[in-house]
């Protein structure tokens, strides 16, 4: 069990991952690319489901005039056809949910990046997402809003952003890490940069708890 002390002093930042996604320069290019893809595989489903009504029409129309044989042969015939457009469904389905991953992979791998630069510059144990519907509540004295500093890392090709508070202050890490450095073992030292001189000692005073 962590000490309440430690258990205080984490910081963690949140995000909805989706709306941080579509950010991405890349984005746009693979969704137009799924759309596409997309759009060629409801045309196909359409006609197989097409082919199949045809199929079923001709033989209801004709059931009472097909002799024995021939009425279990066209029976055994449209059977076969309904279960390969069931299958023939089931594949495309899956085949659309691994062209979406695979097209959007690289976005994910930016997004990805650029969320562990922001954490490990601004010292947070971890970044959630609230599109995920198992948060129900988050404390803002101990998570903030990444998803500025997130994107803006992601605009300026990795270079790690500072979380913008929305009291208009930053909190700084002592000796920030280079892009791409081990982070030594986190500290308690933070550092209040005041982009308004003239802040009351009372709202300095609020801001440092805060943070300790």
């Amino acid at each position: 069990m962590l000490p309440l002390a430690a258990v205080a002093q984490i910081r963690f930042g949140y995000l909805n991952y989706s709306e941080v996604m579509q950010q991405v320069p890349q984005y746009k290019e693979a969704q137009k690319h799924y759309d596409e893809l997309l759009k060629r595989c409801e045309q196909e489903l359409v006609r197989n489901e097409e082919e199949l009504t045809r199929n079923y029409v001709s033989f209801l129309d004709g059931q009472r005039e097909f002799p024995e044989p021939i009425l279990r042969k066209r029976q055994k015939d449209l059977q076969d056809l309904v279960d390969r457009s069931i299958v023939f469904r089931d594949q495309v389905k899956k085949w659309l949910v691994q062209a979406h991953d695979s097209l959007f992979a690289p976005v994910n791998a930016i997004v990805d990046d650029a969320i562990a630069r922001v954490c490990m510059h601004n010292n947070l144990a971890y970044v959630i997402d609230t599109e995920k519907s198992g948060y129900l509540f988050v404390n803002p004295v101990m998570g903030y809003d990444v998803t500025t500093a997130v994107v803006n890392t992601i605009l300026m090709s990795g270079e790690p952003q500072k979380i913008q508070l929305i009291d208009d202050r930053q909190f700084v890490i002592k000796d920030s890490l280079p892009n791409d450095s081990v982070p030594p073992v986190a500290t308690d030292e933070v550092e209040i940069v005041e982009e308004e001189e003239g802040s009351s000692e009372g709202e300095n005073e609020a801001a440092e708890g805060a943070f300790h």
